[in-house]
């Protein structure tokens, strides 16, 4: 399979599709990344029966030698005092520039892909998880599955009081030092409290992704 441009929704997307039009996933990267950062995750994780999207952060943030994309911006300053400082940078309570604007440009894209495929798993790296968990709390998707790396409880009063609950795999290292694990516990904890079947996988880590998680991954995408 050949990957492929798609502009779905004004997100550009990198895709591969195959014959069988049942099942799509859909990966957003992280802040500052692009649609080729979680590309090459496909070939580890395909069965054959999987189709790919790698959608493009929908703000343009050039990096030097290449163009970082991200989903909404982040406060610098204050993510460099948390670093600094080893203080807990509880993001709850906040709502993000542009994360509204972000969840309906992705909420649209997701529809359009349920044109086509009746069977939708959604996730994404540290923001692109943010969102994702954002997006699998909306009861008229047709969601699958969630995979949530590296991501953190973030707008908790966007949140439903109540979802219909699917399975999730979330991770996070333990030495992460952009989005502190305790931030993940709380994510885990509400989607729990909201019927989601899953539990956090730790590892010894910082903010990334390790083989260990890749592999993890890999069983619970065969497991949907």
């Amino acid at each position: 399979m050949k990957p492929i441009l798609k502009n779905i929704c004004g997100i550009e997307a990198l895709c591969v599709e195959n014959s069988d039009p049942t099942t799509a996933v859909v990966l957003f990267h992280g802040y500052g990344a692009n649609m080729q950062d979680l590309f090459p995750l496909w070939e580890m994780w395909d069965n054959g029966r999987f189709n790919w999207y790698f959608p493009n952060g929908i703000l343009s943030m050039p990096m030097g030698y290449y163009e970082g994309r991200a989903w909404f911006s982040i406060d610098m300053e204050a993510l460099d005092r948390a670093i600094r400082s080893g203080e807990f940078r509880d993001m709850a309570n906040s709502i993000p520039p542009e994360f509204d604007l972000t969840l309906n440009q992705q909420d649209h894209f997701l529809r359009e892909l349920s044109k086509k495929h009746s069977k939708i798993i959604v996730g994404g790296f540290s923001q692109g998880a943010m969102c994702a968990s954002h997006l699998a709390l909306k009861a008229d998707l047709p969601l699958t599955g969630l995979i949530l790396l590296s991501g953190n409880l973030v707008a908790q009063d966007r949140l439903p009081k109540s979802a219909k609950g699917i399975p999730f795999y979330q991770s996070h290292g333990t030495r992460d030092p952009i989005l502190p694990v305790r931030g993940a516990k709380l994510l885990e904890e509400k989607l729990n409290a909201l019927n989601f079947q899953g539990y956090l996988h730790t590892f010894e880590g910082g903010h990334e992704i390790p083989a260990k998680v890749i592999n993890e991954v890999k069983d619970f995408l065969q497991s949907l």
